[in-house]
C-alpha cells in the first residue's frame, strides 16, 4: 500500500503466562492497538510451517471477542498458495497473505471476516455480538506446533504490521447490522474464577448432582466378558471468553485431579485423526480435526502448566490414546510405548489445584464426536462423545501387571 505508517512490533507472550491458560506447544504473540475508524491495521505475512495458526481480535479492557480467523480461512495473495487448504503444496515457496483490520461495521448481511485475495478483512467496528467496539484492543497471533526443522514462528518472520489510511470506497457503515446480531457476551465463565474458590472448581455448583451418577451409570454399563470399566473423571463444557476464544475450537474441563501418589490416573479415549504437518506432510482434508491436546491448568494465576499434544501421544493398535499419569507412583514395567501407553510424570508440577482441559481445534464438519453441542458449563457425558470421550480412572499400579492382556489393549 502507498505511504504505509511505521512498522509495529509483536509482543511475545509465553504459553504459561499469568491469566493465559496457554497450550505449551503453541506460541502467542500480542499486538495492542488504539486507532480511530479512519485507520486500517494491515498485517502482511507468510503462511508458517506449523500445524495451525490464527488471528484473534479482542477489545480492551474487557477482552471481549470481535472475531477469530484461522489460517486455513485466508485467501492468499495473488500468485501465492495457502498450504493449509486440503491437498495444497505444503512446501510452496510463494505463501504470502494479507489481513486488514478495519474499524467499521461489517457489510450488510456479512460476517466480521470477509476473505479476499490480498484483501482478507476483519471488520472490527462491532464486537462478535453486535455491540459497538471500543477504539482500543488486542490482536492475538497463535502459532501451534512448528514442523520439524523450523523455529517457534514456523520458519517465517513474524507478520509485518503497519497503520494505513482506510480507503473511503472500502468503508461499510451499517447501523442496522448490530441490531440483527443475537445474544450478548456476559462476564460469567472460567475467567471469573479469580474471584471464586476451589469449591467452584470442584464442580459442586452443578444444577443436579445426579449428573455425576448419570455419567458413571452410562459408562459402567459398558461390560464385556465380566470386565467393568468406570470413569472417575467428569468433564464440563468450557467456553472461555477472556483471552482464549478461538473459532471452531471446543474445550472441555475436568473436575479437580486427585493427586494421590499411590495411584495412577489412566485416561483412555479414541484419538481423533489429525494432519502430520509436524513431519512436513501436507493436510489431506479428511482429518477429524487440525489439532488436539490435553493441558494441565490451575486456577492459581490461571496458568497453563503442561501440555500433551496429539503428536506426542502413543496411539495404540486400535486407535486409542492411553495416558498414564503419575503423581509420584513408579512406572509399571508394562507401561511402555510398545504396549500402547503414554507415560506422563506429573509429580513435578507445582503443588496447586490441578485440572485438565481437553482442546479440540479446527474440527471437521463431518466429525460429530465433540462437546460442541453441550451448553456452557454443563456436564459432558460419554453419550455426547462416544468412543472419543476421555475416560479417566484412578488405578493401582498393579493394575498394569495384567491389563495389557485385556481385550481393550489387544490388537
Amino acid at each position: 500500500m502507498s505511504n504505509p505508517g511505521p512498522h509495529q512490533n509483536w509482543i511475545y507472550q509465553p504459553s504459561n503466562t499469568f491469566f493465559f491458560l496457554g497450550d505449551h506447544n503453541a506460541s502467542y504473540y500480542i499486538f495492542p492497538y488504539e486507532v480511530d475508524a479512519d485507520t486500517d491495521i494491515v498485517i502482511k505475512g507468510r503462511f508458517p510451517y506449523v500445524r495451525h495458526f490464527s488471528f484473534t481480535v479482542a477489545n480492551s479492557p474487557t477482552h471481549r471477542l470481535v472475531d477469530s480467523v484461522a489460517g486455513r480461512e485466508f485467501i492468499p495473495d495473488p500468485g501465492s498458495t495457502n498450504p493449509f487448504l486440503p491437498g495444497a503444496n505444503w512446501g510452496a515457496q510463494n505463501r504470502n497473505y494479507t489481513l486488514k483490520v478495519r474499524f467499521t461495521n461489517p457489510p450488510e448481511e456479512s460476517n466480521h471476516f470477509v476473505p479476499g485475495a490480498g484483501n482478507n478483512v476483519i471488520y472490527a467496528g462491532t464486537l462478535e455480538n453486535g455491540e459497538p467496539n471500543r477504539p482500543g484492543g488486542l490482536i492475538i497471533l497463535r502459532v501451534y506446533v512448528p514442523s520439524i526443522g523450523y523455529d517457534k514462528t514456523g520458519g517465517v518472520d513474524l507478520p509485518f504490521i503497519t497503520y494505513c489510511p482506510a480507503k473511503k470506497g472500502k468503508r461499510h457503515l451499517s447501523s442496522s447490522y448490530a441490531e440483527k446480531q443475537e445474544g450478548y457476551y456476559h462476564s460469567e465463565g472460567f475467567f471469573d474464577i479469580s474471584q471464586q474458590n476451589n469449591h467452584d472448581w470442584d464442580h459442586k455448583d452443578l444444577d443436579d448432582e445426579d449428573d455425576f451418577n448419570f455419567i458413571n451409570s452410562k459408562v459402567r454399563k459398558n461390560k464385556k466378558k465380566g470386565y467393568k470399566h468406570s470413569c472417575d473423571l467428569t468433564w464440563r463444557r468450557f467456553k472461555p471468553e477472556f483471552a482464549q476464544p478461538e473459532g471452531n475450537t471446543v474445550y472441555t474441563i475436568s473436575n479437580r485431579i486427585d493427586r494421590d501418589p499411590g495411584k495412577l490416573l489412566l485416561i483412555r479415549w479414541k484419538a481423533p485423526t489429525f494432519p502430520d504437518t509436524y513431519h512436513n506432510i501436507g493436510i489431506a482434508g479428511n482429518e477429524d480435526m487440525q489439532y488436539w491436546s490435553m493441558n494441565f491448568i490451575t486456577p492459581i494465576g490461571l496458568l497453563g502448566l503442561s501440555t500433551i499434544s496429539d503428536y506426542q501421544t502413543i496411539i495404540d493398535k486400535k486407535g486409542y490414546v492411553n495416558l498414564v499419569i503419575s503423581f509420584g507412583a513408579q512406572r509399571p514395567s508394562g507401561v511402555t510405548p510398545e504396549n500402547g501407553f503414554t507415560w506422563v510424570d506429573a509429580s513435578q508440577l507445582p503443588l496447586v489445584p490441578l485440572f485438565l482441559i481437553y482442546r479440540n481445534n479446527q474440527i471437521s464438519q463431518n466429525f460429530p464426536y465433540t462437546a460442541e453441542d453441550v451448553p456452557k458449563n454443563k456436564i459432558v457425558t460419554p453419550q455426547d462423545m462416544g468412543k472419543y470421550y476421555p475416560c479417566g480412572e484412578y488405578v493401582d499400579p498393579n493394575y498394569f501387571n495384567s491389563c495389557c492382556d485385556h481385550e481393550h489393549y489387544k490388537e
